[in-house]
Order: structure tokens, then C-alpha cells, then sequence
């Protein structure tokens, strides 16, 4: 194991300042895997939409803040590519899951710049990109042909609740990306290299439950609702994803999930409650399941 393994990534991001060559060398290692956990935060992009006509989409790169949970006063400016960034809806083994503005997910590298596409929104079958008729250009998207049309960089916004990496992209390729979209009505996952969406599950909008988060353990996919369902997913089955069903005692689940997630690390902090006659609200911080 190198030095370059141990150290924490302010100084990895420092070694690599002074010269090709030891730039070259943190590449290589790649980020230490000994990472503390770090916060991410886009409020001041937040605060700019408010004031802004919803559908005006940014006019140059976007930048947010990151800071270092032993050093929180201390800010790092991590500039993210034009278009690219609306949204955050996940973190996983170091790459960010974003929503761009044209509302579809991609991954992205915050320290070597790599971007992976994702299936685009329009691969889901009820949603339906409507175009001017003169320029051609994206008017935005209509769901489930009923409503109101809305612009891609707004519907960006809310449309996916959460996603998820199985793996890291980078090892070998074969990761699975699961997200919780469309009202946090509906699961889906899409393969490394693959350009459509696959359904994992949807549920009834009637019924009133709706999924709260979803982690990767072991290899499975574990999805919870906010009725207390728990379930276990086998993505990989050659006739389509199996769910097996895992709990479902709780009475309600409140999950606040910090959006700011960490980069080698998820860090959620868990708030769970029990909707009638709750008692005192326990609290959990969970690390890595990987």
C-alpha cells in the first residue's frame, strides 16, 4: 500500500500540485481510500432559481462548495462542467450521480473530470419530449401525456429522488446505477454501457406509499418505502429483477438523508419515526455498506 493511500484527499490534491510527475502518481493511486467523509453544498444555486424564471438555464459553469468534515470551516471551490449540473441525487464510490439541464443522469468524477452519460429521461416510456416546430429546439417534457409542459431544467429539479452505484465505475466496468424517480413512485436501474432503462418497480400513486431510499449491500439492492417495506432486489436474474421482501413492521419511515454526501463514503444520517404514538426518534449514522 503507498503513502498516497493513507493520506487524506486535501493533501493528495496538494501532492499532486507540484509536478507532472507526482501529479501522475496521485492519478495513479487514485482517491485514498482511507477518505474522511465530505459535504456538498449547492444552497446559493438554490437561492439564485427562487429568484430567477424557472425555465432559465445556467449561462456558464456552476460551482459548489465542498468542505472536509475535520476541517468544516475551510471551503474548496470544485467547479463542475457548463450544462451539466442542476442537481445532485447521489454519491457513490467517489463519483456523483448529476441531473443535467437537459434532466437526464450522468456520473461524474469531481476530482479527475470524468463524466459517464446515462440513458437519457426520454427512455422512459411516459415521458415525451416535445420540440418547437420551427427551430427544433426542446420546448421540454410532457409526463404521462397529461399536465402541464415542463422545462427539462426544471423538471431536472425533482424528477429523481435518488440513485445509487453498485460498484465503481472505473472496476472493470460492469456497475449498475439504480435511482428512484417520477414522484418516488417508480425504481429503475440501467447496466454499464447500456442506453435504455430498466424497471425494477412502481407502485400504485393511489395506494399513498411512496419509496424513501434505496442502498447497494452485498451485491443486492435494498429499497425501503416510507410504510416501513422493506425489500431485497436481485438485479441480475436473466428473466428480470426479483424482489424478495424483507420487512415491513415499522409502522412509517422518515428518512433525511444529508444530499451533501460523502465521496469514497455515503453518510447518511438516518431519522426514523414511527407515524402513530412515536416514541423518542432514534437516530443513526451509517457508513459504508460496501
Amino acid at each position: 500500500m503507498s503513502i498516497l493511500e493513507l493520506i487524506e484527499l486535501p493533501e493528495a490534491l496538494a501532492f499532486s500540485a507540484v509536478c507532472k510527475s507526482w501529479c501522475s502518481a496521485v492519478t495513479a493511486a487514485g482517491i485514498p481510500r482511507y477518505c474522511t467523509p465530505w459535504l456538498m453544498s449547492w444552497a446559493h444555486l438554490v437561492e439564485e432559481r427562487e429568484s430567477q424564471v424557472k425555465t432559465r438555464k445556467s449561462d456558464s459553469a456552476v460551482t459548489c462548495k465542498f468542505r472536509h468534515l475535520l476541517d468544516v470551516d475551510k471551503a474548496y471551490d470544485v467547479t463542475f462542467p457548463k450544462g451539466c449540473f442542476v442537481t445532485c441525487c447521489g454519491s457513490s464510490h467517489g463519483w456523483l450521480v448529476l441531473v443535467n439541464e437537459l434532466c437526464n443522469l450522468l456520473l461524474y468524477n469531481p476530482f479527475t473530470s470524468d463524466m459517464i452519460p446515462l440513458p437519457p429521461i426520454t427512455d422512459f416510456t411516459f415521458v415525451e419530449a416535445v420540440y418547437d416546430d420551427k427551430q427544433g429546439k426542446l420546448d421540454g417534457y410532457r409526463v404521462f401525456n397529461r399536465g402541464p409542459l415542463y422545462d427539462a431544467n426544471y423538471l431536472a429539479t425533482f424528477f429523481y429522488t435518488k440513485a445509487v452505484l453498485s460498484c465503481r465505475p472505473s472496476k472493470g466496468g460492469n456497475y449498475i446505477l439504480a435511482t428512484i424517480h417520477n414522484d418516488s413512485n417508480w425504481v429503475s436501474f440501467a447496466r454499464a454501457g447500456e442506453d435504455r432503462w430498466q424497471v425494477v418497480s412502481t407502485l400504485d400513486m393511489n395506494q399513498g406509499d411512496r419509496y424513501a431510499d434505496c442502498a447497494y449491500h452485498n451485491g443486492r439492492l435494498y429499497t425501503v418505502t416510507y410504510y416501513g417495506i422493506v425489500e431485497r432486489w436481485t438485479l441480475d436474474e436473466a428473466n428480470g429483477p426479483t424482489k424478495e421482501r424483507c420487512g415491513g413492521d415499522w409502522g412509517g419511515v422518515r428518512v433525511y438523508d444529508l444530499q451533501a454526501r460523502t465521496f469514497e463514503i455515503i453518510f447518511p444520517l438516518h431519522v426514523s419515526e414511527r407515524l402513530i404514538n412515536p416514541p423518542p426518534t432514534e437516530i443513526w449514522i451509517i457508513p459504508n455498506m460496501e
